[in-house]
């Protein structure tokens, strides 16, 4: 029997994006960057993080929540999407 707290399989798509962007930051060279580099590489990950819980009891339940959990704004969030996309 499925539980409300199992995710769709929505929810999964979005958290498994969630943790590519998170890697991707994690493993992403910092030497040679300047720090408003690296503010938007911590932002990416933030924003993976929210990803990863969207759509839980305590996590994000709509753009607006993600956006605003993860300090990032709408344009950056596009930016961050389409990488996850690319990689």
């Amino acid at each position: 029997m499925k539980s409300v707290y199992d995710p769709s399989k929505k929810e999964l798509k979005v958290a498994a994006i969630g943790r590519k962007l998170m890697d991707i930051a994690e493993t992403m060279p910092m030497k040679g960057l300047s720090d408003a580099e690296i503010g938007r590489t911590n932002r990416m990950s933030s924003f993976g993080y929210v990803l990863t819980g969207f759509g839980a009891t305590w996590g994000a339940k709509n753009l607006n929540e993600v956006l605003k959990k993860s300090g990032v704004s709408a344009q950056e969030a596009e930016e961050f999407m389409q990488i996850a996309y690319k990689a």
